[in-house]
């Protein structure tokens, strides 16, 4: 494993309005920026453990995601290692459950990234809709700022 590797997964379901913000955040930083060094950002959407590689394969690991913060819907959190696991046992959706049994598995296998961050957004949103309800496409480039701000402290640069 080299000695900076980052991947970014988003994660969520498209079909969900906002549940599919980790998703449609993924495509939009790898649509409008370039990473230095280069990063893999991956559409993770709802697979589970199928994301077991990019754990295993990566030294630090940015997830984004809806999730179910008891604040307002709106709210952008982030949330480092093991507080991952703790904050997501409130399941928004079934992808969650994926998500949970990949976080025990990496640290059951002893194979887990020396760091594992999620940038969590509570959703407005979770009906039927191929995109994110307006209130959260206002909120799209504060989370876009929240991940930048994470790989600048990982000492990843990036252009536009």
């Amino acid at each position: 494993m080299s000695n900076n590797r980052v991947t970014i997964l988003g994660l969520g379901n498209i079909l969900m309005q906002d549940e599919g913000i980790g998703v449609h955040t993924a495509n939009l930083l790898k649509k409008k920026y370039t990473f230095n060094p280069d990063i893999d950002i991956i559409d993770g959407g709802t697979i589970g453990t199928d994301l077991l590689p990019y754990f295993e394969n990566s030294d630090k690991v940015l997830i984004i995601d809806a999730v179910n913060f008891e604040e307002k819907p709106g709210y952008i959190g982030i949330i480092k290692n093991d507080e991952i696991l703790a904050t997501i046992t409130s399941k928004i959706s079934l992808h969650h459950l994926g998500l949970s049994d990949v976080l025990s598995v990496i640290k059951l296998l002893e194979i887990t990234p020396a760091e594992i961050c999620l940038v969590g957004i509570k959703p407005f949103c979770m009906e039927l809709g191929l995109d994110v309800s307006n209130e959260m496409k206002k909120l799209m480039d504060k989370v876009i700022t929240s991940v930048l701000m994470k790989l600048h402290e990982w000492e990843i640069t990036y252009t536009q």
